[in-house]
């Protein structure tokens, strides 16, 4: 009985690619010239693609070079030695076929198993596509186009029950300058990018292009009816654009502030107090030598979280400068506005507040409470429901550190799909 050698063969078992045995193999000269291996199916016939009838005669074995992983730690050379069949149906209208396997599928020039490789190594950390491409001797081109035609970008947002919702816009490229061709006005165009992402666990629903508030309002339009019904809370930043599209879009739902927001405007206000502190002292920017210049972080760091020394020192600081004093003291009355859990106490950390702008006569903290006024519903919502856009905020610096690290994307559907391929994070399902 007929019994195949390649099962023992000690080359086959070592590349170890399923459904092939090695022929021969060649060794490399320097580096220019790898090690080269010729390799060839293990089966002896063939089905045809268009009839089904199985065929076992040859009729021709092309050669066809493709690109496999590393074989002991160095770059090889593959070729393999195909089979076509003749189809011994006489109805069919395809006269012959090439054989196909799991590995190299019909047309492949790169086997399965580095296909693999490589989209587990764009997943799996944000790392360059270059980078890839070269550890895997592939084009750019090649392995972003294996990314976007084998990863699956939808992301199910339609199938998915969202209660707390979070949008964020980030930029994805640099600014450009373009020249209209009728008027010849130079025109800025930023590219930004809106995130929507489930706050619930975080996942991004999706990546849209654009800033405006219309991209918002039609991605939400084109939700279905009962997935707008469901949405309870909205988390933004301090943007109205974004507060009116949701407003429109989803009536029902609520709109809450995201408190970092807020507390960097409350630190901002101190921020130009300060400078401008300096600049009527003595006229001239702040130096080392200045002392509210020198402790200017300590300024905006939380009142509650300071240690003796510190708090000994930030006092030493404002008793220097009483309108510096005052504006630290309402910062510190908005972050307690932010601790409340409820109505009354809301309201009355409100009302202290109030009455501590209204107390001093400074345009910085008057200017910080008009804004504040303006969202005080969303500031309200905040500290009821206490859903902030923390988890957003998180994708927004995952899609920047992708961002980075290919130094920029010009095509925003290349960028999406590294961005929704990532698969540290969880992925909407």
């Amino acid at each position: 009985m007929h019994k195949p050698t390649f099962d023992v063969d000690a080359a086959s078992i070592l590349f170890n690619l399923s459904g092939y045995r090695v022929v021969s193999a060649t060794p490399g000269v320097g580096v220019e010239q790898p090690r080269q291996v010729l390799i060839e199916t293990t089966t002896s016939e063939g089905a045809c693609p268009s009839c089904g009838v199985l065929s076992s005669r040859i009729q021709a074995r092309p050669t066809q070079r493709v690109k496999d992983v590393p074989c002991g730690g160095e770059r090889l050379d593959v070729l393999v030695r195909k089979r076509r069949y003749a189809c011994r149906e006489s109805l069919c209208p395809r006269r012959s076929f090439t054989e196909e396997t799991e590995q190299l599928p019909a047309r492949a020039r790169v086997t399965t198993r580095l296909t693999e490789q490589v989209i587990t190594a764009c997943r799996a950390e944000p790392r360059a596509v270059s980078r890839v491409a070269h550890e895997a001797h592939l084009s750019w081109p090649t392995v972003m186009r294996m990314l976007t035609t084998t990863l699956d970008l939808d992301t199910g947002v339609d199938r998915r029950h969202v209660r707390h919702l979070g949008i964020d816009e980030h930029r994805f490229r640099t600014v450009r300058y373009l020249r209209d061709p009728d008027t010849h006005a130079v025109k800025r165009v930023e590219p930004w990018s809106i995130v929507f992402t489930d706050l619930d666990d975080g996942a991004i629903l999706d990546v849209v292009d654009g800033r405006r508030g219309k991209v918002v309002t039609s991605w939400l339009a084109a939700r279905p009816r009962w997935w707008r019904r469901r949405v309870q809370v909205v988390a933004l930043d301090m943007s109205s654009e974004f507060r009116a599209a949701v407003r429109k879009a989803l009536p029902r739902a609520k709109v809450s502030v995201d408190h970092w927001h807020v507390v960097r405007l409350a630190n901002e206000m101190v921020t130009k107090v300060r400078r401008r502190r300096v600049w009527e002292l003595h006229e001239r920017r702040g130096r080392a030598t200045d002392t509210p210049w020198k402790y200017r972080k300590l300024l905006t760091c939380a009142g509650d979280r300071l240690t003796v020394r510190q708090r000994t020192k930030l006092q030493q600081i404002l008793a220097e400068d009483v309108e510096l004093a005052v504006a630290w003291g309402i910062k510190e009355h908005v972050r307690q506005v932010l601790t409340a859990t409820d109505t009354p106490s809301f309201q009355r950390h409100w009302a202290r507040l109030e009455s501590a702008v209204r107390a001093t006569h400074l345009p910085e903290p008057a200017a910080l409470f008009r804004t504040l006024l303006a969202w005080r519903r969303e500031l309200l919502t905040f500290c009821r429901t206490r859903v902030t856009n923390a988890r957003t905020e998180a994708a927004n610096l995952t899609a920047k550190t992708i961002k980075r690290v290919g130094r920029g994307y010009r095509n925003h559907r290349n960028y999406r799909c590294r961005i929704i391929g990532y698969a540290p994070r969880p992925i909407a399902a």
